[in-house]
């Protein structure tokens, strides 16, 4: 690991602590924000550092090591001895993820140790990182996964409260509705209220649904992203969006002049504003292209400096400064949020990362790869051995299934 990695660490740890002590600017938010999208594995470990109890007994165990010892046996696997020769090391991701583990739980041990103890003031203590009731042992885990974070950016992980009130975001409730979906409901009784936003995030291998305090229902796809008002109080609605997320929006009208509100999705460098429609957007950084299609009403998206209407049944591609209007395949491109995967002449490529996706897992191609294409459909509910041995049965790919990591062969070649 190099100084720049060592230094990249130690960055996104101090970032990380910043958070859980709700210190983090917009700015630096977004630093993180955008940490955790480059890959799941950063996304997973943030869970588990955000997670007071497993921080806890980590914090204990530094305390029972032999740290002079410690140092000692790192240095020397590190290789940053001035009398060891300096080695080359391979740019494992797993390094990189326990470095910034092991940066993170010794920031938060100083942090613990020489500063919440040394005050007894409760103001001083940073805010609690989840509100709301733990489930209780032995609850059988939510099917959706997703972390929901608030205004103030602390942070609810989803599948693990209780149905039923959650949060209060100034006039608007939040609730996690047993049917596993998240919902706003603003009350106008509470006089006025200042918008804020929230964001909900799903990892990968998670999906989840919610319901803005306008009506309008959104399906967030694995490894997304979604930035939204709790509140729309303007003539216009916009969220963000990262990722695959399915939209039905609802008419809404502006409380001031009473006309049609739009409702706008910003997804990477373009807008998508609905005219009364259902759609489906994909941009996954992985994929190199944003993908818009229409499954009822019409879609206006704008993208340098040009707008296109999008009819039902039509989609719009954009792939780096062009885009193109194709007939779209709708039960393909909602697939996922019917619980399918459906592949049309659907490159390997493009099949291993949503693979990845969803499964969790990491892909590496050990040679260079014939240009293959699939077709078929199979339930998401099926293992990713049974996926795959399906995607073998073409006689042009083998895979090796090792822990996380899905290694991909010609068929020739095992």
């Amino acid at each position: 690991m190099n100084e720049q990695q060592v230094g990249k660490a130690s960055h996104i740890a101090s970032l990380i602590i910043r958070r859980m002590q709700n210190k983090l600017t917009d700015d630096e938010w977004a630093e993180l924000e955008a940490w955790l999208q480059e890959d799941g594995e950063n996304y997973l470990l943030y869970e588990e550092l955000i997670d007071q109890e497993k921080l806890g007994a980590a914090l204990d165990d530094l305390h029972a090591i032999d740290h002079d010892l410690a140092y000692e046996r790192l240095s020397q696997k590190l290789s940053l001895t001035t009398a060891a020769p300096r080695r080359v090391y391979p740019k494992s991701p797993k390094i990189w993820w326990y470095m910034v583990a092991a940066l993170v739980v010794l920031i938060a041990g100083v942090f613990f140790y020489f500063n919440i103890n040394t005050h007894n003031d409760p103001s001083k203590m940073p805010a609690p990182l989840v509100t709301a009731q733990q489930k209780s042992p032995g609850t059988s885990p939510d099917s959706q996964k997703a972390i929901l974070i608030l205004a103030d950016n602390t942070t609810i992980a989803l599948d693990a409260v209780n149905n039923g009130s959650i949060a209060q975001q100034g006039n608007s409730q939040v609730l996690k509705k047993s049917s596993g979906e998240l919902q706003y409901s603003f009350s106008k009784s509470a006089g006025e209220f200042e918008t804020g936003y929230n964001t909900i995030q799903t990892p990968r291998g998670g999906e989840y649904q919610v319901v803005l305090d306008d009506g309008t229902r959104i399906w967030l796809n694995a490894a997304s992203t979604l930035r939204f008002p709790v509140h729309f109080n303007g003539d216009e609605r916009r969220v963000t969006l990262t990722g695959e997320a399915y939209f039905e929006v609802a008419s809404s009208q502006s409380p001031a002049t009473g006309q049609k509100r739009t409702f706008i999705v910003r997804v990477n460098d373009m807008d998508v504003q609905a005219i009364g429609t259902a759609f489906n957007i994909t941009a996954y950084k992985e994929d190199k292209l944003t993908q818009t299609t229409v499954v009822e009403g019409l879609v206006k998206v704008s993208t340098n400096n040009q707008d296109q209407l999008l009819p039902p049944g039509k989609k719009m591609v954009v792939q780096d400064s062009s885009f193109t209007v194709e007939d779209a395949d709708i039960k393909q491109e909602i697939a996922w949020k019917n619980g399918q995967f459906v592949f049309r002449n659907t490159s390997l490529e493009a099949v291993m990362n949503e693979l990845a996706r969803w499964y969790n897992v990491d892909v590496v191609y050990k040679e260079p790869m014939p240009s293959l294409h699939f077709s078929g459909e199979i339930q998401r509910q099926a293992t990713i051995d049974r996926v795959l041995e399906m995607l073998e049965l073409t006689g042009g790919v083998r895979f090796n299934v090792k822990g996380r990591i899905v290694q991909v062969y010609q068929a020739e070649s095992l």
